[in-house]
């Protein structure tokens, strides 16, 4: 039976241990990690690491992040075309 995020009763949070074994590393090469900024660091007060922020981290350095460049782009299309209906509407009156 393969197990589903909607179904996974496996806790959210981890330690160390866990988080290098999610990560298929050992745990000292994960703590190089996290010290080197390639993973978070633990849950500021705990000894715990949110697999969902260990997630973006390796989607981030495989090169599988999401880029929000896009909303950018589509801003700067539209304000190029918004400056250029004020100048026309500027040149017509």
């Amino acid at each position: 039976m393969t197990r589903s995020p909607a179904n996974d009763n496996a806790p959210r949070l981890i330690g160390r241990r866990e988080a290098a074994a999610y990560c298929g590393v050992t745990p000292t090469c994960f703590s190089m990690w996290v010290a080197s900024h390639k993973m978070p660091p633990a849950i500021p007060g705990t000894r715990k690491w949110d697999k969902k922020a260990i997630d973006v981290k390796l989607d981030e350095i495989s090169g599988l992040a999401v880029n929000d460049n896009k909303a950018e782009e589509e801003f700067e299309k539209w304000s190029r075309e918004r400056d250029a209906r004020k100048a026309k509407r500027a040149n017509e009156g």
